[in-house]
């Protein structure tokens, strides 16, 4: 699975990195960029999977996520930010919200759906909600 991290303070996107790392998934990429014209590149580039993005980055480059939309609908997003409302909006287009700061737990329901959706697979038991060793 390849992961896009959007935002434009880092020490969000290197909290968010870390929890991502300690879940139980297989990546081949996590990817990051602030909201900036650096992100698109990236995501054009790496076609990925998930897109992990501060709601700054739709609002300033709609046009380019519905790009994106368009050239890889396997990709799914899930937005962040700090203001409840803004999440309402996204979540009225179908995209996963999460509210910073981002809680591991609802990262991870997100990622696992997301994975689901996107046909690939965790290494996360949903019975026992434990990763197998290994």
């Amino acid at each position: 699975m390849k992961i896009i991290l959007v935002d434009d303070n880092p020490i969000v996107r290197t909290e968010l990195k870390l929890m991502l790392e300690q879940l139980p998934f297989e990546y081949e990429a996590i990817l990051e960029a602030s909201c900036d014209s650096r992100a698109i590149r990236l995501i054009e580039q790496h076609e990925p999977d998930l897109i992990v993005t501060d709601a700054k980055l739709l609002i300033s480059e709609a046009s380019a996520i519905e790009r994106v939309n368009g050239n890889q609908p396997q990709c799914k997003i899930v937005v962040t930010s700090s203001h409840e409302f803004v999440l309402d909006a996204f979540c009225k287009g179908g995209m996963d919200a999460l509210l910073k700061p981002v809680a591991k737990e609802e990262l991870m329901y997100v990622l696992l759906r997301a994975a689901s959706a996107t046909g690939h697979e965790s290494m996360y038991d949903e019975q026992t909600g434990v990763a197998p060793a290994g």
